[in-house]
């Protein structure tokens, strides 16, 4: 999530939680039974979705286009996400899988935030 601590300290951490909780439900709304998502900590998540053969710029265009279903109403707050996304097609150990999509949420954030950044295996 974007400037996460900025939501901290300007409405507190009970409504952070809140958006926390929030974005987690969304997240596991969009994406399938199947899948994974993950909190790693703070403000970060990481979704494993399994099986995909398609460019996964649909997918990641999908999750950014529908943030505005996430509302706290009473707070009327707008935020954003960075997303790094890595596709692999063979068996990876989770560190490097995790530093390759960790690049490329970074490359998003460097950039502007509020996009992705798609690593491909090579």
């Amino acid at each position: 999530m974007d400037h996460f601590k900025e939501v901290n300290d300007t409405y507190g951490h009970l409504v952070g939680n809140e958006l926390l909780i929030a974005l987690a439900k969304y997240l596991l709304f969009h994406t399938n039974p199947n899948d994974i998502v993950i909190r790693m900590g703070g403000d970060e998540f990481v979704v494993f979705l399994k099986n995909v053969h398609d460019d996964l710029t649909y997918p990641c265009n999908q999750l950014m286009s529908h943030l505005n279903e996430i509302s706290l109403s009473h707070h009327g707050m707008h935020f954003s996400i960075s997303m790094g996304v890595y596709t692999f097609s063979n068996e990876q150990n989770f560190d490097n899988i995790f530093k390759i999509a960790d690049d490329a949420l970074y490359h998003s954030k460097r950039n502007g935030r509020n996009r992705y950044t798609i690593k491909y295996q090579k």
